[in-house]
């Protein structure tokens, strides 16, 4: 296998993977959105609520706020900590929001008893309070997967797709018909004949071939080269997200093995 480093942002990484697999890539791919512990509001207690929004869409947002730990693995999740899921500071943080309209209620003013821990964006709007509505909550975020549910999806929008070939034959007339279709801009004119460039951008639609009069135009996947972008929520840097997935793939890799080599 080889890794080639295409962008890297601290919410976006795109990298080129070579000689694996479409099950290898999708494996990456999953692991981001499903496999990854993430922190997230879980359980809320509303003890005063006057605003227009009844407690399950107030909690419902809350819940979706991503959030961010300086250090996520001192957290266990419920059912791996000693406390067996009972509750404890290992497996939980406690929040309490308390705000008094008029007003605008955003994310940064939710308050977790750890100072390590905080929404990874502050101004997502929770509720617009009135003149005298108030809220009062309290509750505790775990650290989840997000195959229990969606708020504990680190990833968000993760996906792949095949390394295109493009092949220009010596039948190119140079029309530029390929050039009017692409909705991408990977087709260019130099020199009397079309030329691919940023072939990376290509999203394999064809349009160019179909266009293309004297069939000069041959586009095909590559079988084992993959473009594999990942997206983070905010709860932990893209680079980070997909370590970690690489991590979770190994582990369960390793447990399978174990558990066939018991059998054999």
């Amino acid at each position: 296998m080889k890794f080639e480093l295409i962008e890297l942002q601290e919410d976006q990484i795109r990298f080129l993977l070579r000689g694996v697999s479409a099950a290898f890539a999708n494996g990456i791919r999953r692991a981001c959105m499903s496999e990854v512990p993430a922190l997230a509001m879980d359980d809320i207690s509303l003890y005063e609520n006057t605003s227009v929004l009844f407690d399950e869409q107030i909690s419902l947002r809350l819940g979706l706020v991503p959030l961010q730990a300086e250090d996520l693995d001192m957290f266990s999740r419920p059912e791996e900590c000693q406390c067996k899921g009972e509750g404890c500071p290992g497996c939980r943080v406690d929040f309490m929001l308390s705000a008094e309209g008029p007003g605008l209620v955003y994310s940064k003013d939710v308050q977790f008893t750890d100072p390590g821990v905080k929404p990874a964006f502050g101004k997502i709007p929770i509720v617009v309070l009135g003149e005298g509505e108030k809220l009062v909550i309290e509750g505790f975020a775990t650290k989840r997967v997000g195959r229990d549910h969606s708020k504990w999806q680190a990833g968000t929008l993760c996906g792949y797709k095949n390394l295109p070939s493009i092949e220009i034959g010596a039948a190119c007339n140079g029309c530029g018909k390929c050039i009017e279709v692409c909705p991408r801009d990977v087709i260019v004119l130099e020199e009397g004949r079309a030329k691919a460039t940023n072939i990376l951008e290509c999203s394999l639609c064809k349009l160019c071939t179909e266009a293309c009069e004297a069939r000069a135009i041959k586009i095909s996947p590559v079988l084992d080269s993959f473009v594999v972008s990942i997206e983070s929520g905010g709860s932990m840097p893209a680079k980070e997200l997909v370590a970690r997935a690489s991590l979770e793939i190994r582990k369960r890799a390793e447990d399978l093995d174990a558990k066939l080599a018991e059998l054999s």
